[in-house]
């Protein structure tokens, strides 16, 4: 991955760079050019919302009390928290918290409640009494999920944007270690005694290029605070929802099966993506099982939620993507994977030959039940008797009776009465029914509005293992037209009716309203806070040299670099691109042709692999591994440290 430069090596560098007339001296007090203000979003919320998208409520994480009396809600629309009376089924209270609050955990006497929030890198510390935020403390970049040990002393927190997992210590609100994690780490689930936390991870680990993703479960001693086992999940991606079975033995993750290798035209026979869970022994290197719970006509897109019965004898997932809660036999399962003892009996290949096996699922599928729209994370109730559902785009709790399998009254968070046309987008946008047996969403290949770090070959023009695409991010796409790395579509509009209809969805796209409620919500998805650019500090001496070289007319024994060769000429202010294709020489043996639209560059290092077919695992690799003629920007010349000078002022974009 990316090397940072080291301090002590900073006098060296700018001595050097003296040298070579690239001046690193800071710039003259007021000289905006080189301080960080506000910046455009990159969205047109503005243009196209309307005064009811701000009180959309959006809840998207739940938590239950010990005695199920009270839910926690996290609603990211309002950046609060509200509280529920489960038995009243009525909101008694709120708390207004950071932006984007997600993870939560009761600690102090379940008097106090921390929040993780996701756009401002912190957890608040909420008092429950006074329902107010007391106080609030800094983590790692865009922290999930939470979890209190049993003393109250240490939080653990995952940093999904920075890949480890904070543990802080309650009374000074201190970091006092960063274990590092899989790639994206989301959520946690602690084993019955609490010594032992897992990690659900979202993207692959880096892999060889064209090589099926890996997703990492983190094992984690939290006795010791160490990470005791990194176990594989082999073909699997978006790891998000997990759960310990009540007995300790079993820890079950909510996933994607992807063949993102294999041509997209295959979605016809359901080889594009499945969904189910892992079953994972937790024992150290225990074995892993695959379980899918789609059916072969109809299929139960992006699991999300997940968890056990108090008794362990059932598994309830959502799906995110279908607006269903599937209910799983976990006798039955245990039955077909031969488990003894908290061992996976079946042979290797009988788990492989499960994991792709369309029509299993009715063996120990029990219920599929309705929910809201876009379900998100799921709670149950200490007695088993209850399920309750968090409804993202309907903003409300669905409640399920775990006796009878039904759905009863949903709770309302109170949310506007209304569907504008941006909820309507999300809707679109978070739903399967587009796709042919309703086997992907939008949200599918961009969970969150952003990648998932794959690379498909989704057989554009007729070709079956040409033109391969790296998957790229939907976070302030508005002004970066045209789109599609060949450059095709000159709008969203096309993108998202003739061209989704013929490559992703095999049906008739989005058409008419529909298609235009897409768009519009496609173009207010804001870019998140950059960590690497905050607002009113001056770059630092690492960027400004980076900077100088990103602008450079004269590479380092001062010979001419011509306008077309410079990055900032395909990459200009203020979204990193030129919005024209260009060769830059990175064609590979599986392209057609050689001319790429120009991406834009803002929060690139989040959208890891990079180039046009996902080639690189870092941004380094771009100008040394894949730039050998110097087609792709003067960078041969460079020094380590500048190269890395490079790096760091491109994160800041």
């Amino acid at each position: 991955m990316t090397a940072h430069l080291s301090r002590s090596g900073g006098p060296a560098v700018l001595a050097f760079v003296a040298l070579l007339g690239l001046s690193v001296a800071g710039p003259r007090p007021g000289k905006a050019a080189d301080v960080f203000g506000p910046r455009p979003d990159g969205s047109r919320y503005d243009r196209y919302s309307v005064p009811e998208d701000d009180l959309y409520k959006s809840p998207i994480q739940l938590l239950l009390s010990e005695d199920g009396r009270r839910l926690y809600v996290a609603c990211e629309g309002t950046n609060e928290i509200l509280i529920v009376d489960t038995g009243a089924g009525s909101v008694v209270g709120s708390v207004s918290v950071g932006k984007l609050p997600f993870g939560m955990a009761l600690g102090s006497g379940k008097k106090i409640l921390y929040v993780s929030n996701r756009w401002d890198n912190t957890v608040s510390v909420v008092d429950l009494e006074t329902l107010r935020e007391v106080r609030r403390f800094p983590v790692g970049d865009d922290p999930h999920a939470l979890f209190l040990d049993r003393s109250g002393a240490r939080l653990y927190v995952t940093n999904l944007g920075t890949d480890d997992l904070s543990i802080v210590d309650t009374e000074s609100g201190s970091e006092v270690k960063r274990l590092t994690m899989g790639k994206a780490p989301f959520d946690l689930a602690p084993s019955p005694d609490g010594r032992t936390l897992y990690a659900s991870n979202q993207y692959t680990n880096p892999v060889p290029f064209r090589t099926p993703s890996i997703l990492e479960l983190t094992v984690v001693d939290a006795e010791l605070q160490l990470v005791r086992e990194r176990k594989e999940l082999f073909s699997t991606i978006i790891g998000q929802g997990i759960a310990v079975s009540p007995d300790g033995r079993f820890v079950a993750t909510a996933l994607e099966i992807t063949k993102n290798l294999i041509p997209q035209t295959q979605i016809y026979q359901g080889w594009m993506v499945t969904y189910g869970f892992a079953l994972t022994e937790t024992r150290a290197r225990g074995r892993i099982a695959y379980l899918l719970i789609d059916e072969p006509n109809r299929y139960y897109a992006d699991p999300y939620g997940i968890g056990f019965s108090p008794d362990g004898r059932r598994l309830y997932v959502v799906s995110s993507g279908a607006n269903a809660l599937t209910v799983v036999d976990m006798d039955r399962v245990y039955e077909l994977l031969e488990v003894r003892e908290g061992e996976i009996g079946v042979s290797d290949e009988t788990i492989h030959r499960y994991a792709r096996h369309l029509g299993i699922s009715s063996e120990y599928v029990l219920a599929r039940i309705p929910t809201g729209s876009n379900p998100k994370d799921l709670v149950v109730s200490p007695d088993g008797r209850t399920v309750y559902v968090a409804d993202r785009l309907a903003d409300q709790i669905t409640v399920i009776d775990t006796e009878s399998l039904q759905a009863r009254d949903p709770i309302d968070l109170g949310g506007p009465g209304v569907v504008t046309t941006l909820r309507r987008g999300a809707r679109l946008f978070n739903f399967a029914s587009i796709s042919f047996h309703r086997q992907l969403s939008c949200a599918t290949c961009h969970p969150e509005e952003h990648v998932d770090g794959l690379v498909y070959d989704i057989a554009a023009d007729g070709g079956m293992g040409r033109n391969l695409v790296d998957n790229r991010s939907l976070r302030g796409i508005a002004e970066t037209a045209p789109f599609k790395w060949s450059g095709k579509n000159p709008t969203l509009a096309r993108q998202e009716g003739p061209r989704a209809a013929q490559l992703f969805f095999r049906t008739h796209g989005f058409e008419g309203n529909e298609r235009e409620a897409v768009v519009q919500f496609l173009e207010s998805i804001p870019l998140r806070p950059n960590r690497f650019r905050e607002e009113g500090k001056r770059l630092n001496e690492f960027q400004r040299l980076g900077k100088r070289l990103y602008e450079r007319a004269y590479d380092n024994q001062g010979r001419y670099i011509p306008v077309a060769n410079r990055c900032v000429t395909c990459h200009p202010p203020p979204h990193g691109t030129d919005g024209r294709k260009h060769d830059v020489g990175s064609k590979g043996g599986h392209d057609w042709s050689g001319r790429f639209d120009s991406c834009g560059l803002t929060n690139i290092h989040t959208e890891p692999p990079f180039m046009h077919d996902g080639r690189c695992y870092s941004l380094e690799e771009i100008w040394t591994v894949f730039n050998p003629d110097e087609t792709h920007g003067v960078t041969n010349d460079m020094t380590k440290d500048q190269l890395n000078a490079l790096i760091e002022y491109v994160k800041t974009l």
